[in-house]
């Protein structure tokens, strides 16, 4: 019998701690670790498979702790996107949406939009709630399965029996619950019997696995509840060793507004997070931590470096005090979300639905009582994907790429009605009637200076926000969603940034920061770091050419640079591409560190 199931030669060892890196082997049998040795020591007849790993660096698997894989995983087991950049393990149930406890009513999952428009078609936004057998009725017709959970426990174990590729943490979300009680009768505070309930269902969460509540203030019906309530339910995840996760109030509420609502000061969400902490005695970790002070214009250097300081010295002050807080940051600087799109015309999805195609909607725009009602519902700031009152300069961030008109190419909308003396929305209706099919990228900020700063930080996570999927992945319905860059790329892409191009991080910090500090503030023994008895989830990549390789025109591109991984010691991704292997495990709550 071979002393090792694999073992990886004469690596460049990066062990996760912040350490600095060595030259060795590490030899695996089962799912652990069980050597790490000089180089000259074993041989290849100690192995059932050797890789050759001489000039790459081996590094523990990479943890993203804000990621939506939950929703997706079992529509993608294999989780092609994420293997392929160096995840093993992902931390899902976020933004107060987990895949359970559903009752009669879903709530909008994200990656079920497709089904939701299929069975209940809307010109605008989708009300949050849709009856379970609704959906089902559609969604047994396109998967042939059906949505029958109702616990968080019922569905951490049909993961289990379909298989995933990779390790999943998993949180239960606040929204969820809420409206697993309220039902559709969410646009109020709760009651206190109402909170009672959700507080058992909490609870019944973490005894089923749950790792931690996540909340999103900024969603339906999250954004409908008061302090209290989210406090209450916070102190029953603390009861059981749980994380508190925050997609705080940074944007606009997602949904219809409470009457007299004025748009959020990011500041309060940050507040907020932070008196959670202190309340329920609970480690927190907020989401897509970003400038808690708004920069008007946004890129003016000094302003946006004083934001950056402050916002973080609210954090420090926190640390400071005795409390537990992380954050994590999406890598790419000109992207977020879960979704993205090209087309210029996906603005005006309420209208494209309803004249059926980008060619009948450049016609219908001829009509100037048509294009008088869409710029009077943009300004009132109801359309989510162009609202001016939340990002004013609108135009001055979205450029033409592709455009059958070569006039308008590399230039901005801004730019383009400069010179054509027209306004803004009359200059992109211009565009549209030019070529409906013209494919835009926005340019939020000039460079990614200030997400810089937020890798330097000590309590830096990377979270990538996305589904797991793979590059065929893309919506039936306007506006043609794809995933986000940072679903096939966000790991390489922070690796490149912070620790190759610009070296703030050196690859050892850079590492630990996605590695060991993570599986430490999860809670997630013997992972995250490269030792004997360690789970064998590894990665070896070569840090002189780990790159994202995919764009706002085409994200759906793999990272390069990741070689092998392998994740409770079965190889999940040979020389670049995935092997078909589903050894991940749900990682349930460890009930030792109640």
């Amino acid at each position: 019998m071979s002393k090792f199931d694999i073992l990886f030669k004469e690596a460049q060892i990066y062990d996760g701690t912040g350490a600095p890196p060595f030259k060795g082997s590490v030899g695996v049998k089962g799912e652990r670790i069980n050597m790490i040795s000089e180089p000259t020591q074993g041989s290849q007849d100690d192995a059932r498979t050797v890789i050759e790993a001489r000039g790459l660096a081996l590094v523990p698997g990479f943890i993203d702790v804000h990621n939506h894989a939950d929703l997706s995983i079992l529509y993608y087991p294999k989780a092609e996107s994420f293997a392929r950049q160096g995840i093993t393990s992902f931390v899902g149930g976020h933004c107060g949406d987990s895949p359970g406890p559903y009752g009669d009513y879903i709530g909008e999952p994200w990656f079920y939009r497709e089904i939701y428009e299929d069975a209940r078609p809307r010109m605008d936004r989708q009300d949050w709630l849709i009856p379970r057998e609704m959906l089902n009725a559609k969604h047994r017709e396109v998967f042939g399965w059906e949505i029958d959970w109702k616990t968080m426990g019922e569905f951490l174990k049909k993961v289990g029996q379909q298989g995933l590729s990779l390790n999943y943490v998993p949180l239960v979300g606040h929204g969820t619950i809420r409206s697993y009680v309220m039902e559709t009768d969410f646009k109020r505070y709760a009651t206190k019997k109402e909170i009672k309930e959700m507080r058992e269902l909490t609870e019944q969460a973490m005894l089923e696995g749950c790792r931690g509540l996540s909340v999103g203030r900024t969603y339906e019906p999250g954004s409908w509840a008061s302090f209290d309530e989210v406090l209450a339910c916070a102190k029953v995840a603390a009861k059981y060793g749980g994380i508190y996760n925050s997609h705080c109030l940074r944007s606009a509420p997602r949904g219809d507004k409470k009457p007299g609502e004025l748009p959020p000061n990011p500041l309060h969400g940050v507040e907020e997070v932070i008196s959670i902490a202190k309340k329920a005695e609970i480690s927190v970790q907020i989401s897509h931590l970003g400038n808690s002070f708004v920069v008007q214009p946004p890129d003016n250097d000094i302003m946006t470096e004083a934001a950056v300081r402050a916002t973080l010295h609210i954090v420090d002050n926190a640390v400071n005090d005795g409390l537990n807080v992380n954050f994590d940051v999406i890598p790419h600087h000109q992207t977020g979300g879960i979704f993205t799109t090209p087309y210029l015309i996906g603005v005006l999805s309420q209208w494209l639905r309803i004249a059926g195609t980008p060619g009948q909607m450049a016609k219908a725009l001829l009509m100037e009582d048509l294009r008088d009602e869409i710029k009077a519902r943009i300004d009132s700031g109801k359309i989510m994907n162009l609202n001016p009152m939340q990002t004013p300069d609108w135009a001055q961030t979205r450029i033409i790429r592709e455009c059958k008109d070569t006039r308008f190419l590399n230039r901005s909308i801004a730019k383009i009605a400069e010179e054509l003396k027209l306004d803004p929305l009359d200059t992109l209706f211009k565009i549209i009637m030019a070529d409906p099919w013209t494919r835009t990228e926005t340019t939020r900020t000039k460079d990614d200076r200030a997400k810089l700063e937020y890798f330097r930080h000590p309590r830096m996570m990377i979270g990538v926000d996305t589904f797991a999927v793979d590059d065929k992945n893309e919506s039936r319905h306007p506006p043609w969603l794809l995933p986000n860059e940072n679903a096939f790329g966000g790991m390489a892409r922070y690796l490149r940034r912070a620790a190759r191009e610009t070296k703030i991080l050196t690859l050892q910090e850079a590492i630990r920061k996605i590695t060991s500090l993570p599986a430490t503030k999860f809670r997630m023994s013997n992972r995250g770091i490269l030792k004997v008895g360690a789970y064998a989830d590894i990665v070896v990549m070569n840090p002189e050419t780990i790159s994202d390789q995919g764009s706002q025109i085409e994200p759906r591109i793999y990272a390069k640079g990741i070689e092998y991984v392998t994740v409770n010691g079965s190889l999940v991704v040979r020389k670049g591409e995935h092997t078909g292997a589903l050894p991940g495990k749900v990682l349930y709550r460890e009930v030792e560190q109640e």
